[in-house]
């Protein structure tokens, strides 16, 4: 069976709709949205180009969610309707002020009316298909590495088909949602051809459109149809010049079945690189659902980047406090060249910005979001090269010390710690990863600079408690969701409390005791805040109830109340595939510790699972017998103790055998 007919494309797309929790899992807070923020979107994995329905709705610009940060859903209406078709959307995204859907294509006959409702949607990975109910205009979308493609039929003659580049954002109620393009301008380059330009969030954006039917481009810009039948759209963008969009359009000449196929293709090969083997469909559609929704970002623009021309550019970075932990490490060990790519921009922009990006979208600001976290460039980069990926290792190096010596890091310099603890952590963690890094590029005196300021972790905890310091600032939970987070210097960080304390502080946390306790708890996967924190387990030797809380979030967390990859079935904003590639990691049995040498093995979900890794190697996992917690693990017939593995013997490919 192929992998894309396993995938829900809106899986995610909708309010969370998830089964009832019991056990400690009923005690779980979730703190943030209640919508997993994905859009069935026609995108290639990784793709610069997405081309969705467009509602208005938050955050993706598809569905009929207002914006949400926790509590109950606002709604647009009570049903589905749509303002047109948008170009580049955010996937899975809470407030990032920045939401694109740029260049809004409607298809009509007679006046527009501002929307029309839906008789059905179907899509698959690469391509989505829809009837407006008012027209009975027949919508498809799909995508290729250098355009978007539309094509729309009619039924009747003297059908209509306009494009707003003016659009910028989501529905009006709120101004936030909504940006301001500056400097718009839209030619008319001949009966078939539209070019336009304008400023968004700061940045220069070029459009090329080319449209093929019977009919012609009017003196305002609307395509006018002549007869019945097919019209096809093309549209390119560029962050550099009109003549760079132009090329991106001559350079697709495949027909929009051949696109689609194409995009069909693509897809399942990326989806290929894990083979999961499983006698429930539903199981495995839960899994490659989750696996399609953590591939659509981060975007690769080639060389057509808003900050430089000719070199990688990869842009949707939204955010890196979401997708470092999970989301990056699977790129990393999977797909060399986006891999690549990115570690070649986050070195660039590092040197050249003289910042590692912290959350990079189409927008000047670099800035953006700031406080939430820091240096997690760091982390990416030292991930990435355990994973072997091709960079250049010193100028990467040079990257992170760049950052490092930035103004408003002279806090964790000079005083080590940060006014948020959080970032006392992100940083000394981080410094120890760029030690490791100096240490193997023989840059003795990087290295010690390096490591000295890694030790300011133990800055960051309160010694009367053992747990971070209660009284500062927390984004997105409180001391207790980052009180637990797994860091290199794991056993003196338990020994802050001792093995007996830190281990009622965990149950405490995650509702094995003190239930009635709401201010300590887990978000039960509803945010990335405290993802790893179940891990916290493994270094203590509790491998039952790290094993306990992971399947009782795959009951509960990771599928709608049908038990399936549904609308709702991801349990909170899935933040650019941050939460849904955590679950196919803990799905796998297998867990990154971003910024470390370090997988941590729990219980993999399936009998069997293959995976492709970025070098060509293959590592293999099963799952022997059943049960919660596994008796035994395996490593290429070696039993492992410490129930861990090295990020480096990981991608000497093998076999892990769990053995229940």
């Amino acid at each position: 069976m192929k992998k894309t007919e396993l995938v829900n494309v809106f899986h995610g797309s909708g309010e969370i709709d998830l089964p009832t929790p019991d056990s400690v899992a009923a005690t779980w807070h979730f703190i943030k949205g209640l919508c997993g923020n994905t859009s069935p979107a026609a995108v290639l994995p990784f793709g610069k180009y997405s081309v969705a329905p467009y509602s208005g709705g938050y955050s993706s610009g598809y569905g009929m969610n207002k914006k949400n940060c926790g509590g109950p859903v606002r709604k647009l209406g009570d049903k589905l309707r749509l303002r047109g078709f948008a170009h580049f959307q955010n996937s899975g995204t809470g407030a990032s002020n920045i939401y694109y859907n740029f260049a809004v294509v409607k298809p009509y006959y007679g006046t527009p009316a501002f929307d029309y409702g839906v008789d059905f949607e179907k899509a698959e990975p690469g391509y989505y298909c829809t009837r407006l109910t008012e027209s009975g205009i027949l919508c498809e979308l799909t995508v290729t590495k250098t355009c978007a493609m539309h094509r729309y039929t009619f039924d009747a003659p003297c059908g209509r088909i306009a494009i707003d580049f003016s659009n910028d954002g989501l529905y009006a109620d709120e101004e936030q949602l909504r940006g301001k393009v500056e400097d718009l301008r839209v030619e008319r380059v001949s009966e078939k051809e539209l070019c336009a330009s304008g400023i968004f969030h700061g940045v220069k954006l070029y459009f090329a459109v080319k449209i093929e039917g019977n009919g012609f481009i009017n003196d305002e810009n609307i395509f006018c149809t002549e007869g019945a039948g097919d019209v096809n759209i093309c549209l390119s963008a560029s962050a550099s010049s009109l003549e760079g969009a132009k090329k991106e359009l001559c350079a697709s000449k495949q027909t929009f079945n051949a696109a689609k196929e194409e995009a069909s293709a693509l897809w399942e090969n990326t989806l290929s690189k894990i083979d999961v083997q499983s006698s429930d469909r539903r199981e495995l559609e839960i899994f490659y659902s989750n696996l399609y929704h953590s591939l659509t970002k981060p975007s690769d623009w080639g060389g057509e980047g808003f900050l430089w021309e000719g070199a990688p550019f990869v842009t949707d970075i939204v955010t890196m406090w979401d997708i470092y932990k999970t989301q990056l490490p699977l790129l990393f060990t999977l797909y060399p060249e986006i891999s690549q790519n990115f570690i070649a921009m986050v070195t660039k922009l590092g040197l050249e910005r003289r910042r590692l990006p912290h959350m990079l979208m189409l927008s000047s600001n670099l800035n953006n979001e700031a406080d939430q976290a820091r240096f997690l460039g760091a982390y990416a980069i030292y991930d990435a090269w355990k994973r072997g990926v091709s960079a250049d290792w010193n100028a990467a190096l040079d990257a992170i010390l760049t950052d490092l010596s930035r103004e408003d890091f002279a806090d964790f310099r000079k005083d080590g710690a940060c006014a948020r603890t959080t970032h006392t952590l992100d940083m000394a963690d981080g410094c120890a990863a760029g030690a490791e890094l100096a240490t193997s590029l023989n840059r003795a005196e990087d290295a010690a600079k390096l490591s000295a300021l890694s030790k300011n972790y133990i800055n960051a905890f309160d010694p009367q408690t053992g747990l971070l310091y209660s009284d500062r600032e927390y984004y997105e939970g409180n001391h207790w969701n980052y009180s637990f987070r797994p860091l290199r210097n794991m056993d003196e960080r338990i020994d802050l409390c001792g093995k007996e304390e830190f281990c009622r502080l965990l149950d405490k946390f995650f509702g094995f005791t003190c239930a009635e306790d709401v201010s300590a708890r887990f978000e039960g996967f509803n945010n990335e805040t405290d993802m790893e924190t179940p891990y916290a387990y493994h270094y203590i030797g509790e491998h039952e109830k790290l094993c306990e809380i992971l399947s009782l979030a795959d009951r509960f967390s990771f599928r709608d109340s049908k038990l399936c990859a549904g609308a709702g079935a991801i349990p909170g904003n899935n933040d650019s595939g941050g939460l849904s590639s955590c679950y196919v990691w803990n799905s796998l049995g297998l867990f990154p510790i971003s910024g470390q040498d370090l997988m941590l093995l729990a219980c993999p979900k399936f009998p069997k699972a293959s995976l492709t890794l970025a070098n060509g190697k293959r590592l293999t996992v099963r799952k022997i017998g059943e049960g919660l917690c596994p008796a035994a693990i395996r490593f290429n017939g070696t039993i492992l103790e410490e129930r861990k593995i090295t990020v480096t013997e990981m991608m000497n490919g093998g076999e892990i055998e769990f053995i229940m």
